[in-house]
């Protein structure tokens, strides 16, 4: 192994987009551009073989990464993680969720763990507390990096894990692409239909449960008299959609909500926003897409739920509020409403802060320092086998 550049296998199950297919791609590009080696291991037909392209990096489209019990995809999926070892003779190998941890897990154990196994733990899914997840993450792994430290606390009171061999990295947005533009934010507004009159609450979100739009939809149906101008822009799709769009026509604001769906542009998309909502009540940790709306100088109201709180102070770059509420997020929003002074003076905080700790660039580096520390453990762990 070079002194410098690494050799990194970054596998992941998914095959369309979501939170970790972006960690997945984002870090790739960063890893590249050091001047790593890197190898993404997925699904055929998955957004990640785009991602290596654009990279200008290796893809293994190879693997089925099926859970339950399937012995021919297990077959398959452990021939292909063992040819790929033995060939290639990564220096990590670096997962991501649960069926590609324990395809290299056991490839790598069944060759004697010639390679360091680094994997990403990146939501608030408490992990089964049995005899098989202790083996596969005290033995066969030999280091954990996990999105935000809520998670990281959780996980290291568990037996199944050895806390000394957990960090926390929160995610990196792109500072660059969701920067401050005013003609962009003029431009996308009247896209939108809004004028300067309009005050735009934003929410970036898959339409799931999980990310709480019916207590958006709920607070602005409290503030709908006292703020006419009031607007809400959906930025996202999902299966809850048309749950949404009933509720808001029986709260009275569906002419007030836009549902805009999933975009390419959204980097230009949330510029039309004045202020950025992410009310989630499960599996939030580590988000993305609040961190571009303070990239963007967007001040933010968001739930206490999971890591969202370690991304925002309360007072300084947003508000933060109890998860699962209704009346403390219409308070919340009510107060930015009235204070275009607190807008403007948690957004420069927010995007302040991002350059600070939340760039591809921190993210990448904190990872690749992580990968240091897990050579070393597993150059430790070699040492101690038996010959």
């Amino acid at each position: 192994m070079d002194a410098e550049r690494l050799h990194v296998l970054l596998a992941d199950p998914h095959l369309q987009g979501g939170g970790q297919v972006r960690y997945v791609s984002s870090l790739t590009r960063e890893l590249t551009r050091f001047g790593h080696t890197v190898t993404i291991a997925c699904r055929p037909g998955s957004v990640l073989e785009e991602a290596a392209r654009a990279a200008e990096c290796a893809v293994l489209p190879v693997f089925q990464f099926r859970g339950g019990v399937r012995p021919m995809s297990w077959v398959n999926d452990l021939r292909q993680a063992v040819r790929f070892i033995r060939g290639a003779r990564p220096d990590i190998l670096h997962v991501n969720g649960s069926q590609d941890h324990w395809t290299f897990g056991v490839a790598d154990r069944l060759l004697g763990r010639p390679v360091c196994v680094v994997r990403t733990r990146h939501n608030t899914y408490r992990v089964a507390e049995n005899l098989p997840n202790r083996i596969l993450n005290r033995h066969w792994t030999d280091y954990e990096i996990v999105v935000c430290e809520m998670v990281r606390l959780g996980l290291s009171r568990q037996r199944t894990f050895d806390p000394a061999h957990l960090c926390t990295i929160h995610n990196g947005a792109d500072a660059e692409l969701f920067r401050p533009d005013p003609a962009s934010r003029a431009r996308v507004r009247a896209v939108f239909g809004y004028d300067d009159t309009h005050i735009v609450l934003g929410i970036v979100a898959r339409l799931v449960k999980a990310k709480g739009h019916e207590y958006l939809f709920r607070a602005v149906a409290q503030l709908k008299n006292a703020c006419p101008e009031l607007r809400v822009l959906v930025l996202g799709q999902g299966g809850l959609e048309e749950h949404l769009r009933d509720l808001a026509g029986r709260l009275g604001i569906a002419d007030r909500v836009l549902f805009a769906g999933y975009r390419n542009d959204m980097a230009e998309c949330v510029r039309a926003v004045d202020i950025g909502v992410q009310p989630s009540v499960d599996c939030d940790t580590s988000s993305f897409s609040l961190k571009e709306l303070m990239a963007s100088e967007i001040p933010v109201v968001a739930s206490d739920y999971g890591g969202l709180k370690e991304i925002v102070s309360d007072g300084v770059e947003g508000i933060v509020v109890r998860a699962g509420t209704v009346d403390p997020l219409a308070a919340a929003l009510r107060r930015l409403i009235e204070s275009p002074e607190s807008r403007a003076r948690m957004g420069r905080s927010g995007r302040k802060r991002v350059l600070a700790e939340f760039t591809l660039e921190v993210f990448a580096r904190r990872t690749e320092q992580a990968y240091r520390r897990a050579l070393g453990i597993h150059r430790q762990g070699r040492a101690r086998l038996p010959r």
